[in-house]
């Protein structure tokens, strides 16, 4: 009973084996005669398929007068500290703090002490060596007075000439004037005050002339010069007039940037110290390309610049300077006089690259090359192939 039943398992598996075998191998034929077979498309050689196409416009350089307004600050054309060159107690102050002073008027006077009676003395002295050189000089003419005296005489007379000046200065210390026309800023002493050589008496300013003080970048500086016209508007409301007086040399260690001074006119003094204001300098005239913003690009350097076409359709990375960003465009310095811009693709292009130029006006292409014999040849046999 058992021996039958393992002869039926046997040979169902083995029935069952025979007919899967079967079907795989009808199925894997069927398969393989069933498949489409894929032919290759022709390689095609030919330039617009190789060369990325580009388009570009080509402008003329255009005067452009450019104008710089930077903010600042307006400074007194000069500012002094007076300070005594004697010691003593003020007896006199001329004027008060805030007061217009012509140059060479009295500020403050100091008591004269001695200083008075030491210019008498020395003034005696003086015509008393004045009296014996004279008489020595007579006395040595004529033979009756050696050479050696006659010297010392002298002597005396120059030694007395110089401390009559000694004194006579000393006393012209206790009077204190002013070095210029202008306005007593502060005044640090009152009547009865005693002071030392040196100590601080006031701080006069000279109003007269304001200069307008700004600080211009590196990039923008060789655009100006001395003497150039400038326009001031202070932010009290007044608008004055100047000149570029001075420009710095050397530039700020920390901002790079450069000082100019503009010269304002200040007769009626109405211009303050330390008032904020805003120049409107006119740079010298240029070309200039005005163009969209966003042909703009940056090389591997990090420089700002543009993609133009250049010779053999090849693409040339130009540098430029902003001048300006206007509502309508910006304004490029620094290029040729002539550009072909590349105004749509300019992305995914490179430096140095050739390209198939678009006009974008025209949509016709630029310098169209017309492929060798060579290239005609291998583009017909591979598409025959």
């Amino acid at each position: 009973m058992k021996v039958s039943y393992l002869l039926a398992f046997v040979l169902a598996v083995g029935t069952a084996g025979w007919v899967i075998s079967g079907q795989l191998s009808d199925g894997s034929e069927a398969g393989e005669a069933g498949k489409p077979e894929i032919k290759k498309p022709p390689v095609n050689l030919s330039r617009e398929t190789q060369t990325p196409s580009v388009r570009v416009q080509t402008q003329t350089a255009v005067p452009y007068t450019r104008y710089l307004t930077v903010r600042g600050r307006t400074e007194a054309l000069r500012t002094v500290e007076i300070k005594s060159e004697a010691s003593g107690k003020i007896i006199d102050l001329a004027i008060d703090k805030g007061d217009t002073i012509e140059a060479g008027k009295l500020i403050a006077k100091l008591d004269v002490n001695e200083r008075s009676a030491k210019v008498q003395e020395f003034k005696a002295l003086k015509e008393q060596r004045a009296i014996e050189y004279k008489a020595a000089k007579r006395l040595s003419q004529k033979g009756f007075k050696a050479e050696t005296k006659l010297a010392a005489s002298k002597a005396a007379l120059e030694s007395a000439q110089a401390e009559l000046r000694r004194a006579q200065v000393a006393l012209s210390n206790t009077l204190i004037p002013a070095p210029f026309t202008g306005v007593l800023n502060s005044r640090a002493v009152e009547i009865g005050e005693y002071v030392d050589v040196g100590d601080k008496i006031g701080t006069i300013v000279d109003l007269s002339t304001m200069l307008v003080v700004s600080d211009v970048s590196e990039r923008l500086v060789p655009f100006i010069s001395v003497g150039h016209t400038a326009k001031v508007r202070l932010i009290t409301g007044q608008t004055v007039e100047g000149k570029v007086k001075y420009i710095a040399s050397m530039a700020d260690a920390n901002t790079r940037t450069f000082r100019i001074e503009v010269a304002v006119p200040n007769p009626d003094l109405k211009i303050s110290d330390g008032i904020t204001a805003e120049t409107v300098l006119t740079l010298n005239d240029m070309q200039a390309h005005k163009v969209s913003p966003g042909i703009l690009t940056i090389n591997a350097n990090g420089a700002i610049g543009v993609k133009t076409l250049g010779e053999n359709n090849k693409i040339e990375f130009k540098e430029a300077s902003i001048l300006e960003n206007t509502t309508d465009g910006l304004w490029l310095g620094g290029l040729p006089k002539e550009v072909t811009f590349v105004v749509i693709g300019q992305e995914l292009i490179k430096d140095g690259q050739e390209v198939k130029a678009i006009d974008a006006d025209t949509l016709k292409e630029l310098n169209p090359e017309i492929p060798s014999e060579q290239t005609q040849e291998t583009a017909s046999g591979a598409a025959q192939s």
